[in-house]
């Protein structure tokens, strides 16, 4: 520090005598400098701060195993008798694979959730991924200055926007005009529209972070390349989509991660119909592919919004539910961690 380190230094004798104690070299007492003196008032703030970080990060990791603890504490009881159950005590066969649901008649088969869970999110994922990508390259690489600040300032008025906006935008919207143009006035409701809402939904997170991913690389990477002969796609394609690669993944599980537990914007387009794969296989008056995407479904995220506050609490119906939501939290984390690994193999 310059107050403590700038000394008044009297040049010593060429005869090595002692000299006058003016002409001797004047040490500095750091002990005794302002910039080194802590008081106790001083310590005991770093103390207090040092405590309070802590506790603001125990808080976090206590309220995501409390969630966890919770969901599995209602969720397993549906699995082995528990006090408190009023119902019977389930086989995870007769749960997790059975197509089979209809909790009136003691049947629990969330299948059907399951499979229209990973199907509208992996739709969403092929239409969302490369759009957003290709935005971010063109914001990042291409876009002038002026285009590059309104479309992040576009990007994130998206983000902000309330899903059941979106959701009442395909039900009103989307819905009647896919029906009235493409399927001659019958029902759209199933993944198809539902994909769509839900990549609407997570582009903006995507373009977002895939910007940040495309702006973070040196600019030596294009300038090379374009150097050594390649055309502006050829870059792109060829070095700097590589080079991102690990960013674009976390942008993309990150994207999968909205989309998957996406409940109101689903639960309004989808059709909420859990006994759609006995209806996909029942409908003939349509192709094979039509079926597929045009037939009311359900997801887990739908069937919990629309079931669990009309259940018991403690009966088989509302601990599969519960079981449900334990499934739906854990395949987020193993998607984030399994993705996260995965970047940094890349990385390295």
């Amino acid at each position: 520090m310059p107050d403590v380190l700038e000394t008044s230094l009297t040049a010593v004798p060429a005869n090595g005598g002692g000299g006058s104690a003016e002409s001797r070299p004047t040490v500095p007492q750091a002990a005794e400098s302002p910039a080194f003196r802590h008081s106790r008032t001083h310590r005991l703030a770093d103390r207090w701060a040092h405590l309070a970080f802590l506790s603001c990060s125990l808080l976090v990791v206590g309220l995501i195993g409390g969630i966890l603890f919770f969901l599995a504490s209602r969720g397993l009881a549906a699995f082995w008798p528990v006090a408190g159950n009023m119902g019977r005590a389930l086989h995870l066969s007769e749960v997790f694979l059975s197509a089979d649901w209809a909790p009136s008649s003691d049947r629990f088969g969330i299948l059907p959730f399951i499979a229209g869970s990973l199907g509208v999110t992996g739709l969403a994922l092929l239409i969302a991924a490369p759009a957003g990508i290709l935005t971010g390259v063109f914001i990042a690489k291409m876009a002038p200055a002026w285009m590059r600040n309104l479309m992040r300032q576009v990007m994130d008025l998206l983000v902000g926007i309330p899903s059941v906006v979106y959701g009442i935008f395909g039900l009103t919207v989307v819905l009647p005009l896919v029906s009235h143009t493409w399927l001659a006035d019958a029902p759209a409701s199933g993944f198809a529209v539902s994909a769509v809402i839900l990549a609407v939904m997570i582009v903006p997170t995507i373009v977002s972070l895939s910007t940040d991913a495309f702006e973070s690389l040196p600019s030596s990477l294009d300038e090379g390349a374009q150097a050594l002969g390649s055309s502006r796609w050829q870059a792109i394609w060829h070095v700097l989509i590589p080079a991102a690669r690990p960013r674009l993944l976390t942008a993309a599980v990150l994207g999968l991660g909205r989309a998957i537990g996406e409940a109101m914007a689903v639960q309004m387009v989808i059709g909420n119909n859990p006994q759609w794969i006995a209806l996909m296989r029942e409908s003939t008056d349509r192709a094979p592919f039509l079926r597929a995407l045009f037939t009311p479904a359900a997801t887990l995220t739908t069937e919990l919004v629309q079931e669990l506050p009309n259940t018991a609490a403690g009966s088989t119906w509302n601990n599969v539910l519960f079981a449900m939501g334990l499934l739906l939290y854990l395949l987020t984390m193993v998607l984030i961690l399994a993705t996260r690994r995965l970047g940094r193999g890349k990385e390295a």
